[in-house]
């Protein structure tokens, strides 16, 4: 006997690529955590010597720490601070914004609307309409904006990048042997998981860094550089898989966290996956 389903018409995005996220990410935010704050009671914030401005649509979560001298702004969208997280002193939060679980913010930290930051991430300096995904590090200073950022990253101190042209225009990007106009103003970068940079790694508007990366250039990289790349000032090559594995595996055990079969396979799919784009990208 056939089942039969009721079929419902809903109103959806269609996400083609990754900046297709950052573009809506205030927007989504703001939706989602406003839907939450409606359907919870907020409890009043206690934080000595913190400035809770329109503190209704602030949600801080258990065992979380803001220090003095911190401001949270929901002037102009909500913001959500997960459980035991740490915010150092003198550091600025403004709406909308989502901060998981577990993550470290250092002190002198600005937080701009957009930043979607995961679990047990380490965020330093200058962050404005950013996805940054669980177990990531951006602890120094440097500006990071109109971006997404994935799993296990490590960014060296200094490093930053440009979401606007010279000539305020479109972003193009290059994906493989293409150009694609992303047709938006502001974009900055977009990076894989696993991916390292040295410390003032400058990237410039519309960047694709791919998976597990090593960027340790003085000048500026390459606006599109393929997965498993290691880039330095004297040797560029495919990173060795077995290599970047032990660095993956060690970070991850950093965090008390081991790489499962599922993981290396990962990895390995990846590297075959990808091998015409270096190919392409060093022809």
């Amino acid at each position: 006997m056939k089942k039969k389903f009721k079929v419902k018409e809903v109103s959806a995005r269609l996400i083609q690529y990754p900046w297709d996220l950052i573009h809506i990410n205030k927007e989504q935010l703001t939706t989602d955590i406003t839907s939450y704050i409606e359907n919870k009671p907020i409890k009043e914030n206690k934080h000595i010597g913190v400035h809770f401005i329109k503190g209704s649509q602030i949600i801080t979560g258990k065992n979380s720490i803001i220090k003095p001298g911190c401001v949270l702004d929901a002037e102009n969208g909500p913001i959500f601070i997960g459980n035991e997280v740490k915010i150092s002193s003198n550091s600025v939060i403004e709406g909308p914004a989502f901060i998981d679980d577990n993550v470290t913010i250092h002190a002198l930290s600005r937080i701009h609307a957009g930043s979607n930051i995961g679990k047990v991430c380490k965020i330093g300096g200058e962050i404005t309409n950013t996805i940054i995904q669980d177990y990531t590090n951006k602890q120094h200073d440097g500006f990071l904006g109109d971006s997404y950022i994935g799993s296990w990253v490590n960014l060296g101190a200094g490093t930053v990048n440009s979401n606007l042209t010279n000539i305020y225009g479109s972003v193009k990007l290059q994906l493989y042997d293409k150009i694609i106009d992303s047709g938006q103003t502001f974009l900055g970068m977009i990076m894989g998981d696993h991916t390292k940079t040295a410390i003032n790694t400058k990237f410039t508007t519309g960047s694709i860094i791919g998976f597990a990366c090593n960027i340790l250039l003085t000048s500026t990289p390459p606006k599109f550089i393929p997965s498993f790349s290691w880039y330095s000032d004297n040797l560029t090559r495919a990173y060795d898989i077995k290599r970047e594995l032990q660095v993956a595996k060690r970070m991850m055990a950093r965090r008390n966290k081991k790489m499962t079969r599922n993981g290396e396979k990962v990895f390995k799919t990846i590297f075959t996956l990808t091998e015409k784009e270096r190919k392409l990208h060093d022809n």
